[in-house]
């Protein structure tokens, strides 16, 4: 979890650069960085190396940092790995009951529209897993990465959201088999219990968002389909109505509550 928050933070910091970045730039310009004053605040040539240091120093320190942060994902992903052979439970008929459930993120795409995850899969409200890999599992496998997978932290889950963009929040309740991590679940079963509406329009990012409207994506042979999004009315006016839904109606078509 410590880990995460720091790659939180550093992304937060990396959306903060350029403004950080302009403050430093308009303190230099009001220091005399830029001019020819006879009698400056601070020395014009302390100020211009300042500068260049930050022009170099806070980047490199950035790529270190995100380079750092991945090895440790990268092994933190291998020790999970190894773990899940080593399991706590040798009678697999007489598994501990615990109680599933969380928040992940979900495209909508399709007509009628259903939920597709981020990595392709499209899915009901509620459904059993399928392994893409190999047909004789039953997900989810220890040695296999096949089953649904959601964040127990709906925090941890709204900032993933944050950094991808026509995604929507939902909130699902896991069933069957499972597999426990320090960050969420991986189950046999799913149950989606709700849609989060996000609070601005997803074009102009602005205004309140009114009606859900499709839009058709063209991907390379079989791949193109048609994608949801939420949309203001003013970003929503040129959409024919046979291309629109309320938030009623698609909450009745995907058989879910939409708050």
């Amino acid at each position: 979890m410590a880990k995460m928050i720091n790659k939180v933070r550093l992304i937060k910091f990396i959306r903060l650069y350029p403004l950080l970045a302009i403050a430093i730039l308009l303190i230099a310009y009001l220091l005399g960085a830029f001019s020819d004053q006879s009698d400056p605040i601070i020395d014009q040539q302390y100020l211009i190396t300042a500068l260049y240091l930050f022009i170099v120093v806070v980047p490199v320190a950035v790529i270190i940092a995100f380079l750092i942060i991945g090895k440790s994902s990268d092994n933190l992903f291998k020790q999970v790995k190894s773990d899940e052979i080593k399991f706590a439970n040798q009678d697999p008929f007489n598994l501990p009951k615990v109680k599933m459930g969380g928040y992940k993120l979900a495209l909508l795409t399709n007509r009628p529209p259903e939920f597709t995850g981020l990595t392709g899969d499209t899915y009901q409200a509620d459904a059993a897993a399928l392994c893409n890999l190999n047909p004789n599992h039953t997900p989810p496998v220890a040695q296999c990465e096949c089953g649904f997978y959601a964040y127990k932290d709906k925090g941890e889950a709204r900032f993933e959201a944050s950094i991808n963009p026509g995604a929507f929040l939902i909130a699902v309740d896991l069933y069957g088999v499972g597999f426990e991590y320090e960050r969420g679940w991986r189950s046999e079963s799913q149950v989606v219990k709700a849609l989060y509406l996000p609070k601005r329009c997803m074009r102009c990012r602005v205004l309140t968002p009114k009606v859900f409207v499709t839009t058709f994506k063209l991907g390379y042979g079989t791949s193109s389909w048609w994608q949801w999004q939420v949309r203001c009315g003013i970003c929503s006016s040129s959409f024919k109505s046979e291309d629109k839904l309320s938030f009623n109606q698609l909450a009745q078509q995907l058989k879910v509550e939409i708050r």
